[in-house]
């Protein structure tokens, strides 16, 4: 009798596994089954990994871009996150990112791939979201991979006026803005 529930169990847990059904990111599927892992194996998003730096109306970048997992409704995805430092030309940080954890809504978090994967959108949200300090950032990369161009388009979603006289000022560059890769 023993051996048999010890069989029925084996059968059991066999049959509850459900395989991770791994397809390359840039595949475009209208429904994902819970377990598809859209996983970078064509290397899409490894010219973005790595630090970048650059200078604009006197405030300087510095942007450290890592990959990672992503999971929603057990549908996995490799995505691009964005911690940065900024600084005004005297040294005074500005804004400081870079020891939060993924879940932090200061870290700039990836999206999805924009027309024929010529560039990459992460949702932004700042200190001061709620006053319009946020949007959609737009990132792409030179033939070269050395120079990176960014741009960010805000959302002024619907703003309490009792909470927020004024539309927050923008941190990021709200114009094109390049950066050099270290």
């Amino acid at each position: 009798m023993k051996k048999i529930i010890i069989a029925l169990s084996i059968i059991l847990i066999t049959l509850s596994c459900k395989a991770q059904q791994i397809v390359p990111l840039e595949t475009k599927l209208d429904e994902a089954p819970i377990g598809t892992y859209f996983k970078d194996s064509n290397g899409l998003l490894t010219k973005y990994i790595g630090t970048w730096k650059g200078t604009y109306e006197n405030k300087n970048y510095t942007f450290i871009v890592t990959k990672y997992k992503d999971e929603f409704r057990g549908v996995f995805s490799d995505r691009l996150s964005i911690r940065y430092l900024i600084t005004s030309n005297a040294g005074v940080i500005l804004q400081d990112t870079r020891s939060l954890s993924d879940e932090n809504n200061l870290v700039i978090a990836g999206l999805y791939f924009g027309e024929n994967f010529g560039y990459y959108v992460l949702s932004y949200s700042g200190e001061n979201a709620q006053c319009g300090q946020s949007g959609d950032l737009f990132i792409s990369t030179s033939k070269d991979n050395k120079q990176m161009k960014l741009y960010l388009a805000t959302s002024h979603d619907i703003i309490n006026a009792s909470k927020c006289p004024k539309v927050a000022e923008q941190i990021l560059p709200t114009k094109s803005m390049f950066l050099n890769k270290q």
